[in-house]
């Protein structure tokens, strides 16, 4: 995802969590945005409740919505 599609409330996918496997599939809303708008760090409440940060590469959007 680039780092410019980011928006706080934006449903993500979790693709690769830095070195952490276990949250490789985790779904989560975007709740905060960090840095400069060409290369963000996203606070993402995830499906299990926890907060983690990423960067913007370790997210896709999901596209499945109804």
């Amino acid at each position: 995802m680039s780092s410019k599609e980011v928006w706080i409330g934006a449903r993500v996918t979790v693709l690769n969590a830095h070195g952490r496997p276990e949250l490789r599939g985790l779904d989560g809303i975007v709740e905060q945005a960090y840095g400069h708008p060409d290369y963000r760090a996203l606070e993402v409440r995830l499906e299990n409740g926890k907060r983690e940060l990423f960067w913007h590469h370790e997210l896709e959007r999901e596209r499945n919505l109804i």
